[in-house]
């Protein structure tokens, strides 16, 4: 995934922290002193005027004006109004304060979650069960509490999509190797849609193919699909929500499907693959928007991972022959040699060289010396196992590696490639060969050896003993 993808991804998956840092220190403590300074200027105003007031109602009723429109009679009616609207302040205080206090402590809960996250990178502990008040009433401070509630939730949905955003962004990062990369994005995507079982199909030398698969019986016929062809043909998202009374085929899946998604990536609509994501319940709509903008990154990841195992496999491969190359060759080798060493299993090798291949170059040219490495080649690789491994490990010597193979086994493997290639007949324009290779073998830990660089070294000397005794045979180290 490159920096620029990584970066854009982490910057989708920090939103927390722009909310945090646009959120302003609580304004509710200021907003509750200038409502409750409002109320007690409004109610004893208020009183102030219906004290005045009074009076000349007692008048209008009929009282004469001599007993109520007096100095004492005014302060009493006023000093009357002023304690009703006091009592009436006092009473508002005492009755909304406590909920405003309520709903000031959650809104400190939730900046302070916030705040958190955006120091600390971790997620906002602020969620709907801790956060939210109780909607006890019909009235405005219902209606807030409510609408504060619906802050709360769409906080909670924002701190979760931030979180996945930013673990996906992590294990997209975390790997270049195709098969680690695969598995742990398809991992986290099935977290994410709550899916049962997943999978990744890449086009490989012109088929598409399968390259990882979780909960699927059997993926083989998977990319050769209608759902699978239609979407990285249109580049187009499928989504399936399947009722109760619809099957599909049992050898599928291990679960009977409800939802099932099949999704192209691509990059500036180049298709790199399909991942296909089944689930034992329905999906929700959300969870689908949301996989749907995570993929463009997985995208760009695996065109990264499918460029750097091209790239090794350029590295890896003899051009001429299309084999392991010298060096790629005994890196494998040195890795199955460890393993053979801590499984005690055994490790075979059949090391040879095609006889009198000089002569073949100074009497034909190079160019039909190189017809005849690669038919010797492709001769060898002919007969060898599922799991061995043939390297190009000189100029005309080729280098079998035999996993699991005892002495027996390395000794029946040999004698085909001998015969194979001895029957060989290699056409160079009019010209017909045939050649014939010397082999040395050895399996350990039969042959008793120091290290792997002593295997190969008696190998080696096995081989030249083959050359010395006649060529076109096999001789074991040791013997």
């Amino acid at each position: 995934m490159s920096q620029s993808e990584v970066a854009s991804t982490r910057s989708g998956a920090t939103g927390h922290d722009a909310a945090a840092e646009a959120l302003p220190r609580n304004p509710l403590p200021r907003l509750t002193r200038k409502v409750f300074t409002d109320l007690a200027i409004w109610m004893i105003g208020l009183g102030l005027l219906i004290g005045l007031a009074f009076p000349f109602f007692t008048v209008a009723f009929g009282v004469p004006s001599k007993y109520v429109l007096t100095v004492g009679f005014f302060a009493a009616t006023i000093g009357a109004g002023l304690v009703v609207g006091a009592t009436n302040q006092y009473l508002s205080r005492l009755v909304v304060r406590s909920r405003l206090q309520f709903m000031r402590s959650k809104m400190s809960q939730v900046e302070a979650a916030l705040r958190h996250a955006s120091a600390t990178d971790e997620s906002a502990g602020c969620t709907p069960e801790t956060c939210s008040i109780p909607v006890d009433s019909d009235d405005e401070l219902g209606a807030a509490a409510a609408s504060f509630n619906n802050l709360v939730e769409a906080l909670a949905e924002s701190n979760r999509i931030t979180n996945i955003a930013r673990r996906f962004a992590t294990t997209l990062s975390s790997h270049i190797e195709l098969t680690p990369l695969v598995d742990a994005a398809l991992g986290e995507l099935q977290r994410t849609g709550r899916y049962t079982a997943s999978a990744l199909c890449i086009v490989r030398e012109g088929d598409m193919v399968t390259v990882s698969s979780n909960g699927i019986v059997d993926p083989s016929d998977l990319a050769t699909g209608e759902l699978v062809q239609q979407a990285y043909r249109t580049l187009t998202a499928i989504q399936m929500d399947l009722p109760d009374d619809i099957r599909l085929d049992g050898s599928v899946v291990t679960f009977r499907p409800r939802s099932i998604g099949v999704y192209p990536l691509h990059l500036r609509r180049v298709p790199v693959g399909v991942v296909i994501l089944a689930s034992a319940e329905p999906v929700r709509a959300d969870d689908e928007l949301l996989i749907e903008q995570l993929l463009p990154h997985f995208a760009v990841a695996l065109n990264n991972a499918l460029s750097h195992e091209r790239l090794q496999r350029v590295a890896a491969i003899d051009t001429l022959t299309g084999l392991y190359n010298r060096r790629f060759g005994l890196e494998r080798l040195s890795q199955d040699f460890t393993r053979s060493v801590r499984s005690k299993e055994p490790l075979g090798l059949v090391l040879f060289d095609i006889d009198h291949f000089k002569q073949v170059n100074d009497t034909y040219g190079h160019q039909t010396g190189d017809h005849v490495l690669k038919a010797v080649a492709d001769s060898a690789k002919s007969v060898l196992r599922e799991g061995d491994t043939l390297l190009r490990y000189g100029g005309e010597e080729f280098l079998a590696v035999l996993p699991g193979a005892g002495e027996a086994d390395v000794g029946g493997l040999g004698e085909r490639i001998r015969r194979v290639v001895e029957s060989t007949v290699i056409t160079d324009s009019a010209i017909e060969l045939h050649v014939t290779v010397s082999l040395g073998a050895a399996s350990f830990p039969a042959l008793n050896v120091t290290d792997l660089d002593d295997l190969i070294r008696q190998t080696d000397a096995a081989m030249y003993s083959a050359k010395n005794a006649g060529r076109n045979r096999l001789v074991f180290a040791g013997t």
